[in-house]
């Protein structure tokens, strides 16, 4: 598999999206290199493959390495098969396409839009809170300001990209090297574990957002309708907190709630 000419191309696989087949010339352009390489001698059989690489395909755009990496090794094995295997081999190349590019997509759907994303957005107002940076009353042209600012910026990027660079490559070179018994590599790595981990870290980086903006809204509050009302907001957010939890309701939704909470602090304090 040409690995580097793989990997770069693979972030452009949402580049060609339709509506009839998705993204299957993303997938395409992901897979030519190799394709021209294993059929290099072979037109008539390079000509099959793209029709086959043309069909429907969807999947999350980093974890469709996991897919790329099985469907590559899957067509070498069908220029290595038995004329009399062709066409088993093919059959398999499409249940593999099909059954990975599913299963991924649900791995990558989980990890990084439900909780890599919000996770990221929770840090950097957990940076901004530490440096005390107000949202909307800071004056952000202070040195220190912006380079908190700065900071939470770049933190909250990290968080997100690192992780999906190396499950890009990984899924690349495990779905590559994987078979049936370990789901081309995508069994390999114990997600929900993986998962719960990130969500549990959110959920505190929550829990000091919430008490940072119990403490800039009460901190000079004396006992008039303000802080009547403030308390009140407070309260109100703490049972949404935990009748979202109750309903399973999805945690982005509650970084979502803090991050207003956060806004809502800065403004009335």
């Amino acid at each position: 598999m040409k690995k580097a000419s793989t990997f770069f191309r693979s972030f452009l696989l949402q580049g060609f999206w339709n509506y009839t087949h998705m993204q299957n010339i993303g997938a395409l352009f992901i897979m030519l290199p190799n394709l021209k390489k294993i059929y290099k001698d072979d037109k008539a059989g390079l000509k099959r493959a793209v029709q086959r690489n043309m069909e429907a395909f969807n999947c999350h755009p980093v974890m469709s390495a996991y897919s790329i990496g099985a469907m590559v090794k899957q067509e070498e094995k069908i220029v290595s098969s038995a004329p009399a295997n062709t066409e088993d081999e093919t059959r398999e190349f499409r249940i593999i396409r099909a059954s990975t590019a599913n299963t991924a997509a649900s791995v990558g759907d989980r990890l990084f839009w439900a909780t890599l994303k919000p996770l990221s957005l929770v840090l950097s107002f957990t940076v901004l809170f530490g440096g005390e940076v107000q949202v909307l009353q800071e004056d952000i042209h202070t040195r220190e300001i912006l380079f908190t600012a700065a900071l939470a910026v770049i933190g909250s990027l990290l968080v997100y990209n690192i992780p999906a660079l190396a499950a890009r490559f990984k899924g690349l070179v495990d779905s590559y090297n994987g078979d049936e018994d370990n789901f081309y590599g995508l069994i390999k790595v114990n997600w929900n574990k993986i998962i719960y981990f990130l969500k549990t870290i959110g959920q505190v980086l929550t829990g000091f957002i919430i008490f940072y903006a119990l403490y800039v809204m009460f901190k000079d509050a004396s006992a008039d309708v303000d802080s009547i009302t403030k308390l009140s907001l407070l309260c109100a957010f703490v049972i949404l907190s935990l009748l979202m939890q109750k309903l399973q309701i999805p945690t982005i939704f509650l970084y979502v709630t803090a991050a207003i909470v956060f806004l809502a602090a800065s403004l009335l304090a």
